[in-house]
């Protein structure tokens, strides 16, 4: 899926503390604090310490499910709400407080994807939200800690931290959103496209965003103006130092989507998105990777009131560099997915998309991204749910070699009560290739390359 805010920071799984960017979409405040959890629930287990790329956010136009309860149109078991499990939060004002604190303890077999990396660990994580309990605007605010230890490796001990806020003022019965979000955190070396560091890399991204929707009876037409600044810190390659603020970078990006309902159950998108990257501190004598793109975007989402939902968008990418040793690349761009729900309690999604995306490592100038994912979810008891995913990452780069990343995960949600809930999964991945570009200054090994590594986590959330 391709996102609205196109430069706007995200992770393979997107943190529960990210105010304004909820996994199904929904800004309905009652709803809201479901998604947190569930974001948590569902990815925790790829989250533990593998420091996954973060690439473009792939959840913007077509929503993992409409939030609901038992078996209304569009629900799956993911966004599925069980209100006697929510917690009940705090109210202060006109704002509803809810605190949460995640203990997890993991074993991941490969934490830099180097040889005698393994490592059990330890993961700590406090977000505070607080939402506004306001009839017509809203105003979210997120502030969230995350610490990681292995026990092997002392010395790479690290904590991430973020804050948010995103608020809705309507205008003419239509919503303005705003929203900022910072992110500081920290990169392993075991993320496809990135540098292959033997200790953390300290990065952080700063973003902005501004967006309104003008409804016009079945047509509702969405622009959207956002900054985002990603800023890199330094990695260890062979043991020594390498400063990757080459890859630090400023995007400018705009977007207009188009949707179109034909019914309550699908309607017809067109987004027109164009961006601007820009390199301040490019290595001196190395060619600019500045580059303006152009995206357009076709496609339909139709949900049946059969167990079957479509939804596919189609297009055309076009990313021209303004250094001429780097050619304009023309790709065909998608997202896709196809969703299978034989019963209420269980829910079977397959999804595709392939998009460019900016450098993530020295000594390259984008690549294309091409991702599918197959996902199980079963409700085993209102109370338990047991989900497996299966994924595949290819990474073409535009100058040539590619990488690819397998990997397959089970898990197992245990919702105790509305203040205890209780995660134990499993995921392997194997990644093959590498970038084949090197300098005499800058190693082919600096972009991470073949490797397998195998996480086990245990994880106890609580939440008032």
């Amino acid at each position: 899926m391709f996102s609205p805010n196109r430069g706007l920071p995200s992770r393979s799984v997107k943190p529960p503390h990210l105010v304004g960017q909820r996994c199904n979409g929904s800004t309905n405040k009652a709803l809201s604090m479901r998604r947190l959890w569930l974001c948590l629930l569902l990815g925790v287990v790829l989250d533990a310490g593998t420091g996954t790329a973060r690439a473009q956010d792939l959840s913007g136009y077509f929503p993992s499910g409409a939030a609901g309860y038992d078996q209304e149109l569009g629900v799956t078991v993911q966004s599925r709400l069980h209100p006697e499990y929510e917690p009940l939060g705090i109210r202060v004002g006109g704002f509803m407080v809810y605190p949460s604190l995640d203990e997890s303890t993991f074993y991941n077999s490969n934490v830099n994807g180097t040889p005698n990396s393994g490592s059990f660990g330890l993961h700590t994580s406090g977000v505070v939200s607080a939402l506004s309990n306001w009839n017509r605007n809203n105003l979210d605010v997120s502030v969230g800690v995350d610490n990681y230890q292995f026990f092997s490796f002392p010395s790479e001990r690290y904590t991430d931290w973020n804050v948010g806020a995103a608020g809705g003022y309507t205008i003419d019965d239509n919503p303005l959103t705003v929203g900022y979000y910072h992110d500081s955190y920290h990169q392993l070396g075991v993320g496809i496209a990135t540098v292959q560091s033997e200790t953390p890399v300290s990065d952080q991204v700063d973003s902005a965003r501004i967006g309104y929707t003008f409804n016009f009876s079945r047509l509702a037409v969405s622009p959207v103006i956002s900054f985002s600044a990603y800023q890199y810190g330094t990695a260890t390659v062979l043991g020594e130092p390498v400063d990757l603020r080459s890859l630090d970078r400023n995007v400018v990006a705009a977007s207009v989507t188009n949707r179109y309902s034909l019914s309550d159950e699908g309607g017809l998108l067109l987004v027109l998105q164009g961006f601007a990257s820009r390199f301040p501190n490019q290595q001196p004598g190395q060619p600019t990777n500045d580059s303006n793109s152009f995206m357009l975007l076709g496609g339909f989402d139709y949900q049946s009131e059969n167990v079957w939902r479509y939804r596919l968008l189609l297009g055309v990418e076009v990313r021209e560099f303004e250094s001429s040793q780097f050619p304009t690349h023309t790709a065909p761009v998608a997202e896709g997915s196809v969703t299978w729900q034989p019963t209420g309690l269980t829910t079977v999604t397959g999804s595709l998309s392939r998009l460019i995306e900016d450098p993530q490592s020295a000594e390259t100038n984008g690549y294309v991204l091409t991702q599918g994912r197959i996902e199980l979810a079963h409700e085993l008891e209102r109370n338990v749910i047991i989900g497996g995913t299966a994924n595949i990452a290819l990474v073409q780069y535009l100058q040539g070699s590619s990488q690819t990343n397998v990997s397959i995960g089970a898990n197992v949600q245990w919702l105790i009560n509305r203040n205890v809930r209780l995660t134990g999964g499993v995921s392997y991945s194997k990644q093959l290739g590498s970038n084949s570009s090197a300098t005499a200054d800058v190693p082919a090994s600096l972009t991470s390359g073949a490797y397998s590594q195998t996480v086990i986590l245990l994880a106890l959330h609580i939440a008032l």
